[in-house]
Formats: structure tokens, sequence, C-alpha cells
């Protein structure tokens, strides 16, 4: 690293000196030479190498086949983080590599077009070092024929993000079968939201009110009355306060748990339940439903 450093130093001062020999007459080309020196040391000083050393502790996992959402979102994070985003989604361009001349003159337009150039090339392949990093022997594998670090962004995107019709029919039908079992509702919850949202990856999205209404289907017979209780609004509850409402109705439940009296309760309902509705304007009412 020190001695990619140094070369690059070397090359800019080798640079300058025939830039100051051969042009020093020129009035507008002194000025520039001092422009020019100011935004390579800037450019010297750019983060993106030192980043190598803390993908450790920022990016957790090794991207493969089976956690593409989790590494994209935390390589975006670092990236972003950083300023280096517009270098892997095209929003900071390649600049040109030759310079235009001036055929009065024959003085090129820009002196620095070409330095900016090698300076760019050098921080987009420090980035791709930065993401093989974080890559997995299968997905190095397909990293290896890219040129930049756009190509190598969009390849792995195309790679791991893509998901074919079987997958996607198999996702929807492991999202509408999920049920609660003897997991808790945190686990419940999360079971919900992973496979929802391997489905978004995939292009195919639920509303939250299709996610509120999956859920109450698969809850055990004890949160028959909650179940109740939801579908009795006359407004569509929200998918966040309908997780905080589940979390509070678990911690209700495992109280009583061990009431022979509720216990009998439950079991003596059958298919026959008490319907609470939650109106703003008419208070509590209390339905009997079959």
């Amino acid at each position: 690293m020190l001695r990619c450093d140094l070369h690059l130093e070397l090359y800019f001062f080798l640079q300058l000196a025939q830039q100051v020999f051969g042009v020093l007459s020129h009035p507008r080309i002194k000025l520039e030479i001092l422009i020019v020196t100011a935004s390579q040391l800037q450019l010297l000083q750019s983060p993106v190498t030192a980043l190598i050393f803390s993908i450790p502790t920022s990016v957790n996992v090794k991207l493969d086949e089976s956690n593409y959402l989790n590494w994209n979102f935390q390589m975006q994070l670092l990236l972003e983080s950083n300023g280096i985003m517009g270098y892997v989604d095209g929003l900071l361009p390649c600049p040109p590599q030759h310079c235009s001349i001036s055929a009065e003159s024959g003085i090129t337009s820009s002196s620095s077009q070409y330095d900016e150039y090698i300076v760019w090339k050098m921080h987009d392949r420090a980035i791709m070092q930065l993401i093989t990093a974080t890559l997995s022997p299968i997905a190095m594998s397909c990293a290896i024929s890219s040129t930049s670090s756009k190509d190598l962004w969009l390849g792995l995107k195309e790679q791991f993000s893509t998901v074919s019709r079987t997958s996607i029919f198999q996702m929807k039908s492991n999202l509408q079968t999920i049920k609660k079992g003897s997991d808790s509702v945190s686990q419940y919850l999360h079971r919900i939201k992973e496979a929802r949202d391997y489905l978004s990856a995939a292009g195919v999205y639920f509303a939250d009110e299709d996610i509120v209404i999956l859920a109450l289907n698969d809850l055990p017979v004890e949160y028959n009355t909650f179940r109740c209780v939801i579908r009795g609004r006359e407004i569509v509850i929200s998918l966040k306060d309908f997780c905080s409402q589940l979390l509070a109705e678990e911690v209700i439940i495992d109280t009583s748990v061990n009431s022979p009296f509720l216990l009998a309760i439950i079991a003596s309902t059958g298919d026959t339940y008490t319907q609470w509705s939650f109106s703003p304007h008419h208070g509590q009412s209390q339905v009997p439903t079959r």
C-alpha cells in the first residue's frame, strides 16, 4: 500500500516538474498547476484503502447464495457513509483518459484531466478490493472478470438477487403457511418479516394489511379473542400497531396460562367467540359471531 502511494506521488511530481519546466512562462498554466497540486493532495487522503481494514466490524457476512439481502444492506451502509457509493452506482463516472489540446497554443485545456483519471482508477480499484474482501469463494468466482467496481457490483446483484419462478412460488407458499407453534411472538413475526423481505428482493410485494391477515390466520387458539378484536375494527390497523398489540397479548396470555378458570373459558368457547370492536365514535361494542 505504501509503495503504491509513493509511486503515485512520484508520478505527480514528475508530471508537475515537466509542466513547470516546459511552460513556466505561461501565466495561465502556472495558476492551473497550483490548483492541480491541491486537488491531488486532497485525493491522496481518500479513506478508501483504509476501509479494507474495517471490513470485519462493518460487514459481518461473506456474500453467498443465501445472504444477499444482508450483505447488500451492510455494504450500502459502508459505501454511502464514506461517500464512495457513486463509484458503484455510476453517479461518479470515470473521467476521460485523454486531454484535449488547443490547436493555437498547443497547450492542454485541462492539465489535471489525466491526473484525475489516474486517481479515479486508483480509488475504483481500491473499492473493488474492498468489495472482494466480503465475498465467499463462490461469489469470488463471479467477480474475476469484472473491470470496475460498478461492473462488479451489478454482476453480483444479477447473480445473487435473481430468483427463479419456482423459488418465488416456494417462498410464497412458505409465507402463507408460517405458523406460530411454540415460538414466541417475536420469533413468529421475525420469520414472517424474513420471508416477506426475500420476496420483496425478488420483486414480489405484500401490503401491510395482507401481512396482518396472514399473521392472524396462523395464530393458535389462545389468541382467538385477539383475532376477533383486530378483525372487528372499523379502521384497518397498521402493521406496526398490530405487532405491538400482539406482543402485549402474548404477555397477557403468558401471565394467565396457569389460571384453571381462564383455561376453562377458552376451552368452552369452541367456535363461538366474543368479539370486541373498538370504534373511535361508538366506544366498545360486544358482538357475538360464529
